[in-house]
């Protein structure tokens, strides 16, 4: 008996010998992040999908993509029609003939002006661009689903798809091989009539490059490198179950400079990263875990051990299509790390484990936050298309407001990632995915309150955002898209689908 008193005492003087050491370290809980949205009423904002877009200070500009005309003719393909899909795809009743400024915080009418008197107006009030370069990459302005990136003052637009000749959409439509920097302030005062803050030295500039064709990929940067990463050449025509197009299969780096005029620039294509030899190949469509386009494809983060640093990245999960004639989607991820070669001696990590099981699998907003303290990058995707069920008669499932949440272990190695349903319908106050459906193709657009981190402008420092006083923050916008009255429309109506005007504030939340 007396041995087990001495027993005890002899703890609780240890106890609290170890508490009074340790009494001023704090327990760190690890905190749960999630997206809510909530949307303005009575948007003013322009009806557009798949368009062209940029920021400057409160206001953005938006151009190309598809709008609303008749019978509310936006929103997704018709897909009912078994004549040629490639015109059918983006008939000109769906063209944006139109260029627009739009101020989120205000939501007063946008400014805009018509593709054509842009064009008049450059010609009259600046010398440095002449009638015949405007009409000759008339698409910039004018096609559905380019690839687009923001560098600072300055858009860069690569590739895109539409008519070959827009005076003429019955003769075909084709993937441009087109590039474009515009100088997004001297575009935006140009729309709104203010020539005296055009800088015409920065305005447009243009390329064509052979290598570059792409629509449905993503446009990233990186230290000074561009990369074009997958999506698919369109072509002139494309029958029933894809037959007839060209994946790009690749990541492309490329360096952009001015050239010799104003108006045009000079265009580096370095070597592709890929699983093939030849992403160009006849076969490599049947064979690249790169065939991949309208994916959430998003900016990234890695611990390089080589250079003991942070870095940026690119993260592409999920996309359509895998190869064969079920439309299957993508549901594991690839990690591009253009700066450092794993273990395998490659530019890129392959997660075969990753698992999206068919959600959020197309193109949709993302916003991308990094926590220092637990070194958990999150990424989350926001609607779109990929509710989880597929069926023998539809392969790739449907429309969905679900949102899901991605966590990438930055010093993992192997790079792995994990995934989860933080929403089941993000749009709506309910806790069931339905309809209508909001997010694909739609944009996510950052406010002034969006903390970037120093590695990467396009990731949210968690770090930054949050103090004692606040567990949520607007960061941002969700603007456009497609907004569908089916989760599989087939085509677009007022009953099916159409281009959207609506226009959400984006909060991030922590919570323990």
């Amino acid at each position: 008996m007396k041995k087990s008193i001495i027993y005890i005492l002899f703890l609780t003087v240890l106890l609290s010998f170890f508490y009074s050491c340790n009494k001023e370290k704090k327990i760190i809980l690890a905190a749960k992040y999630y997206i809510t949205v909530d949307s303005i009423s009575n948007s003013n904002a322009p009806a557009l999908q798949s368009f062209t877009h940029a920021i400057h200070k409160e206001e953005w500009l938006l151009f190309a993509g598809r709008t609303n005309k008749e019978k509310d003719n936006g929103g997704v393909h018709d897909m009912t029609k078994k004549s040629d899909y490639a015109k059918e795809s983006f008939p000109p009743t769906s063209f944006n003939e139109n260029i627009y400024v739009y101020n989120p915080y205000t939501n007063t009418e946008p400014k805009s002006i018509t593709i054509s008197e842009m064009i008049t107006k450059v010609t009259e009030e600046f010398s440095s661009y002449n009638l015949t370069t405007l009409t000759k990459y008339i698409s910039v302005f004018k096609n559905t689903n380019a690839l687009v990136k923001q560098v600072g003052e300055y858009l860069y637009i690569v590739g895109g798809y539409g008519a070959a000749d827009f005076a003429n959409p019955k003769n075909g439509y084709t993937t441009y091989n087109q590039i474009a920097k515009i100088h997004v302030p001297s575009m935006i005062s140009l729309v709104k009539g203010d020539y005296t803050n055009v800088n015409e030295s920065k305005l447009f500039a243009f390329a064509q490059n052979e290598n570059l064709i792409s629509t449905g990929g993503e446009l990233h940067y990186i230290n000074g490198t561009f990369y074009l990463v997958g999506g698919h050449n369109f072509g002139n025509s494309a029958p029933a179950f894809s037959k007839g197009q060209k994946y790009v299969d690749a990541v492309y780096p490329f360096t952009v400079a001015n050239g010799t005029t104003t108006s045009s620039l000079n265009v580096s294509v370095s070597a592709p990263i890929s699983d093939l030899s030849d992403p160009n190949g006849i076969s490599s469509d049947y064979n690249s875990i790169f065939r991949r386009r309208d994916g959430p494809i998003t900016p990234s983060l890695y611990y390089n051990s080589l250079n003991q640093e942070l870095e940026e990245s690119i993260a592409i999960y999920a996309g359509v299509f895998k190869p064969g004639e079920d439309l299957q989607a993508w549901n594991n991820a690839i990690y591009v790390h253009p700066n450092w070669a794993n273990n395998n001696n490659k530019l890129y990590t392959y997660d075969k484990a990753y698992n999206q099981k068919n959600l959020n699998v197309y193109s949709c907003p993302n916003v991308v936050a990094y926590d220092a303290t637990t070194k958990v990058l999150h990424t989350f995707l926001l609607g779109g298309i990929g509710d989880g069920n597929t069926s023998k008669e539809v392969r790739l499932s449907g429309f969905t407001n679900t949102g899901t949440h991605i966590k990438l272990y930055v010093d993992s190695n192997p790079l792995i990632s994990t995934s989860s349903t933080f929403s089941q319908n993000l749009f709506a106050k309910n806790t069931k995915n339905s309809k209508p459906f909001y997010g694909a193709e739609g944009i996510f657009f950052p406010s002034s309150k969006f903390k970037n981190t120093s590695v990467s402008s396009d990731i949210l420092d968690i770090g930054l955002i949050f103090n004692e006083n606040n567990s949520n923050v607007e960061i941002g916008y969700i603007f456009g898209g497609i907004e569908a009255f089916d989760s599989h429309p087939g085509t677009y109506g007022r009953t099916k689908s159409r281009a959207s005007n609506k226009v959400w504030k984006v909060t991030f939340n922590k919570q323990f």
